[in-house]
C-alpha cells in the first residue's frame, strides 16, 4: 500500500501583536491555499510582526513559493512586518536559491556545506585525490581582471 505523502500542516500562534505561522510537511499546489488561508488569519489580528517557520519544510514548488511571496506581499499591504525563518532543509534550500527569492523573502544566503554535507565531502575528496596526483612541469594560473 503507498501513502500519500504529507501535507504542510500549519500551526498559528498569535501572542500579542506578533504572530508565528509554523509550516511543516510539503508547500505544494495542494497545500497552498491552507498555508494563504492561515496567513489572511493571522494578519486579521493586525500583528506588528508575522513569522513564518519553514524548518519543518521537506518541500516547495512553484505553487508554495509564490504562497510564501504572497504571503510577504500580504503582510506589506497589512502594515506588518514579515519574517521567514529556517533552518531550511536542503530541498527548500535549492528552489530558494535558484529562483533568487531567499534573499528577496528575508533569508541569508547559507553556505553550501551547511545545507548538503555530501557538497562539502566531494570538496574535500576533490582535494585528497588532487594532492595524490603526481606533479607535472606545466603549471597554470588563473588571473582575476
Amino acid at each position: 500500500m503507498i501513502r500519500p505523502p504529507r501535507r504542510a500542516t500549519r500551526t498559528v500562534v498569535v501572542a500579542g501583536r506578533y504572530g508565528l505561522l509554523h509550516l511543516t510537511g510539503e508547500l505544494d499546489v495542494e497545500s497552498a491555499p491552507a498555508v494563504r488561508d492561515a496567513v489572511r488569519r493571522s494578519l486579521h489580528g493586525h500583528p506588528a510582526l508575522l513569522r513564518i517557520d519553514i524548518s519543518g519544510v521537506s518541500f516547495c514548488d512553484c505553487s508554495g513559493l509564490r504562497a510564501l511571496l504572497w504571503a510577504k506581499a500580504e503582510a506589506a499591504r497589512a502594515g506588518t512586518g514579515f519574517h521567514l525563518s529556517g533552518p531550511l532543509h536542503p530541498a527548500v534550500a535549492r528552489v530558494l536559491d535558484a529562483t533568487g527569492t531567499a534573499v528577496h523573502l528575508g533569508l541569508a544566503p547559507q553556505p553550501a556545506g551547511r545545507r548538503n554535507g555530501r557538497r562539502e565531502e566531494r570538496g574535500r575528496a576533490a582535494d585528497s585525490d588532487t594532492a595524490r596526483q603526481p606533479q607535472t612541469g606545466a603549471t597554470s594560473r588563473v588571473v582575476a581582471r
